[in-house]
């Protein structure tokens, strides 16, 4: 038998749609009070919220008239027919958040719109309404929410505890809180003043008072304009990522909104600089025409769709990415972070590891071109500060580049103290060389005087013949030479000293860990190069380290390698000051 459902059941229904926690409901009062234009809102939070919530604001309050609807469903002043549904300015507009909050709590709601009457008082408890009662209050609204799920006992056994409950509260706040210049935001948990954001601050002075100044120390602004969508925000550093995601905000005309694409088009646009494995931290802030991005998608209304997702992806895209290339991305240590060996109480002088003399030519022949400019020292003299009757000493000569551990390069540089991964670096030049000499068709391939022949387990074998024609674009000349064999007529040119059943397994199946590099031929690509580079361990000559050097210096950008590991490391002379204790202490 088909029967309606009791209006109290309906509700209650409602309420598990819109009130999934007591953060959603943080998040609607809030949005509810931004739409009444407040300049001042304060949110207190007891028991996880659970026990109590309260939004004050100094909106414009609610007319003695409409307060008996503030309860009721699909009751709200922010639509009038149909059409609005298409340009959607206002955070609210379906008419449910209050009715469902109302359903599964003890609400009240006291407003005035100012005037010398003072306000009104409405109380709501399990759907019942109580009022409304004359009341002395000043211009605005406060809504005040006690025993939240109090009568549906179900929800509340599948929360979390009060204090994780609590930090999901403060998330909406603070999500919320980043973006509205101009209005002064207060949380206080449990009785204690959690943070606050002035009304005037910028969106980078509201992310040092959310998540503390060296937090923001680590992030870089950035901005774009695409087919008229407008794109703003912050970014994390590569070298400030983390492994799991903090601080993560995506905002559409200033709606806190959760979308996998925006997120992936931000990895997207780091992907050349940041590990795979490690997060950015964010807060991008998307405008368009109201027209163009349909908000009504799920009652929480966390949730977005666009008319042109791929453009606004490119927007958001494009602007990460540029931001990242205009940035100094060399991680910068601080001497605090620095252990000096020096300072441990063990520690006695030896012979140490050798360095290795830059002046004597390599041992190996590297798949870059060594130019044979003359390279011209500083004309420093050591004594020229001393009294003109000592003597100055001879020019003493002066060592541009030197290489530590056959490993790191070193060298000095205006920003301070320059620490290079030679291998790191060499990967990214010729992965960037590898992209140009493809798309323009001329990678070059070594013939072998005798083909190679390389056996392969039958799924492999199939897959180096389905990828012939990809494979001889890269340089490497497979055919089948039989059930289980393939035979090797020609290897990339920079990799003809390489092992050719190395690198063919190497080519069919590529290493996943390359950052966010995400296409199979790029993948590839890069194994190239991470095969060709120099490695840890090979000795270099002055005049290759100055080459190799250039050459990053042409490139887009050569602060990471594909992997998004950094290529360098500097150490600003103020903070070799302080380890040398030379200030700073």
């Amino acid at each position: 038998m088909i029967r309606a459902l009791p209006r109290d059941v309906v509700d209650r229904i409602a309420a598990g749609e819109v009130v999934e926690r007591p953060a959603s409901v943080v998040k609607e009062l809030i949005e509810n009070a931004l739409d009444a234009r407040a300049r001042r809102i304060s949110v207190s939070v007891g028991e996880g919220g659970l026990g109590l919530i309260r939004v004050a604001d100094d909106g414009t309050g609610i007319a003695e008239a409409d307060l008996g609807l503030a309860f009721a469903a699909h009751a709200t002043s922010k639509l009038a027919d149909v059409g609005d549904l298409e340009h959607i300015g206002s955070f609210g507009f379906r008419g449910e958040a209050l009715a469902s909050i109302g359903a599964v709590s003890r609400a009240r709601i006291t407003t005035s719109i100012g005037t010398e009457a003072g306000g009104w008082t409405l109380a709501c408890e399990a759907g019942v309404l109580l009022g409304p009662e004359p009341v002395a209050t000043t211009r605005g609204t406060v809504v005040e929410i006690r025993d939240l799920f109090f009568n549906t006992p179900a929800r509340r056994r599948f929360l979390g505890a009060a204090r994780t409950e609590a930090a999901r509260c403060r998330e909406a706040v603070t999500s919320l809180a980043l973006v509205h210049a101009g209005v002064c935001f207060d949380l206080e948990v449990d009785g204690h003043k959690r943070f606050r954001v002035d009304g005037g601050a910028d969106l980078r002075e509201r992310l040092a008072a959310v998540y503390g100044e060296d937090f923001v120390r680590d992030m870089v602004p950035l901005a774009g304009q695409h087919e008229g969508i407008s794109v703003e925000g912050w970014l994390t550093l590569p070298a400030a990522a983390k492994p799991r995601p903090r601080a993560q905000h995506c905002f559409v005309n200033d709606r806190h909104v959760k979308d996998r694409a925006l997120v992936a088009a931000v990895r997207s646009g780091c992907a050349d600089f940041l590990p795979g494995s490690l997060q950015p931290a964010f807060v991008i802030q998307i405008h368009l025409d109201p027209a163009r991005v349909d908000v009504n998608v799920h009652p929480t209304k966390a949730e977005v769709r666009f008319r042109e997702r791929d453009e606004v992806f490119r927007a958001v895209r494009r602007a990460c990415r540029d931001a990242l290339l205009a940035a100094n991305l060399s991680p910068r240590p601080r001497a605090e972070g620095i252990a000096a060996r020096s300072m441990s109480p063990g520690w006695e002088a030896g012979p140490g590891p050798a360095l290795a003399a830059t002046g004597s030519p390599s041992s190996r022949t590297l798949p870059f071109r060594v130019e044979s400019k003359p390279f011209t020292d500083r004309a420093d003299r050591v004594g020229e500060a001393l009294p003109p009757a000592v003597p100055a000493p001879a020019p003493a000569p002066v060592r541009r580049y030197l290489q530590v551990h056959d490993t790191y390069l070193v060298h000095e540089d205006p920003a301070g103290l320059v620490l290079i991964d030679q291998h790191a670096l060499h990967e990214r030049i010729l992965y960037a060389r590898l992209q140009d000499d493809l798309a323009a068709g001329r990678l070059e391939s070594q013939r072998l005087l005798l083909p190679e022949t390389v056996r392969l387990d039958p799924s492999d074998h199939a897959r180096a013949l389905g990828m012939q024609e990809e494979l001889a674009a890269l340089g490497l000349v497979v055919e089948s030479f039989g059930p289980d064999t393939v035979a090797i007529h020609a290897v990339p040119a920079v990799l003809q000293h390489e092992s050719v059943p190395d690198l063919l397994r190497a080519l069919l199946d590529p290493p996943d860990a390359h950052g966010g590099i995400p296409n199979g031929l790029d993948r590839r690509l890069f194994t190239m190069a991470c095969h060709a580079a120099v490695k840890a361990g090979d000795p270099l000559g002055e005049d290759e380290i100055a080459s190799m050097l250039r050459q990053g210096e042409a490139l887009d950008h050569d602060a990471t390698c594909p992997h998004g590991r950094p290529t360098r490391l500097v150490i600003p002379p103020d903070e070799l000051e302080k380890l040398f204790k030379r200030s700073g202490f």
